[in-house]
């Protein structure tokens, strides 16, 4: 599966940094702000003394002008743990032919991320799921890690969507709470409540990215097709009419609406990306605006 990375295009991307949408921090030394205030690198404001603050950071300068005590605050820079799941069922295959499968695309976009998230010294974790089981990199952290993530991408789509048993075992081996990409298809028939259920109320900040391949807006059938489904193997036969790609365009939209639904419904974020898009365009532009990058 081709990656579309090289030095030149990986340097563009260390202007931008991942927009921590509402993560509720832990207590590791970074690149980031954190918004609690604490004994830092970098002055943020003066508080008044009260009983007990430590007078080593009372500000004497502050107390020979206004002869009032005030102590410096600073701000502390955190690491952001950052987590990354990438979809790679057998249906993340469609697309290939007509130009990038979901699971090219959806892995460049996780190659991507992961070293916006390396470059800030965020540190970085990489997920693939099929099957209801995940297959996860150590925690990385620096630039020079991005290697092994690459190595990891180079899969092939295999196994049905099981997303609830997925985000359990990657909830399970990922106690601390932090920024979670979901990057899939979302094609499971069960949907995606629960697990999305269960990160929030472990204060994860969930950023769903649903990537659709443009034969599945506007798929190029007529007269009498045999469907199959590419992870359970089930086939189906119809005659097509005059309205059915209507009809299915309206489903599928409706499908995707569910998804979003599923999502806000415990504050998670959605973004639809087609797989037809192109990688720059995503990167320098829609992550940008819809606030996922800064």
């Amino acid at each position: 599966m081709p990656l579309a990375f090289d030095t030149q295009f990986f340097r563009k991307l260390e202007r931008f940094e991942i927009f921590p949408h509402g993560v509720h921090r832990g207590g590791q030394i970074g690149h980031r702000r954190s918004p609690s205030r604490g004994t830092g690198l970098e002055f943020a404001d003066h508080k008044e003394y009260s009983p007990g603050d430590d007078i080593r950071y009372i500000d004497w300068n502050v107390y020979a002008h206004l002869e009032e005590l005030f102590v410096k605050i600073f701000e502390q820079e955190e690491a952001l743990p950052l987590y990354i799941l990438l979809d790679t069922s057998a249906s993340m295959s469609v697309g290939e032919g007509g130009g990038a499968s979901k699971l090219t695309f959806g892995a460049n976009l996780t190659a991507a991320l992961t070293y916006v998230g390396l470059s800030n010294q965020d540190y970085v974790r990489v997920s693939l799921f099929a099957e209801g089981k995940v297959a996860s990199t150590k925690i990385l952290s620096g630039k020079t890690r991005i290697y092994e993530v690459l190595d990891r991408l180079d899969t092939q789509p295999n196994g049905t969507t099981d997303l609830t048993a997925a985000i359990e075992a990657f909830s399970t081996e990922n106690p601390t709470a932090g920024m979670v990409f979901i990057i899939s298809d979302f094609l499971d028939p069960n949907g995606l409540l629960t697990g999305v259920r269960l990160l929030a109320g472990r204060k994860f900040a969930v950023q769903g990215i649903h990537l659709v391949a443009p034969q599945e807006l506007t798929p190029d059938v007529a007269g009498d097709i045999e469907l199959e489904d590419l992870e359970t193997g089930k086939r189906l036969r119809m005659a097509t009419r005059r309205d059915t790609m209507q009809r299915f365009h309206a489903f599928f939209e409706e499908h995707c609406a569910n998804v979003r639904g599923e999502l806000a419904k415990y504050g998670a974020r959605y973004l639809r990306l087609s797989s037809d898009q192109s990688l720059d365009e995503v990167l320098f532009t829609r992550l940008p605006k819809e606030g996922v990058l800064r």
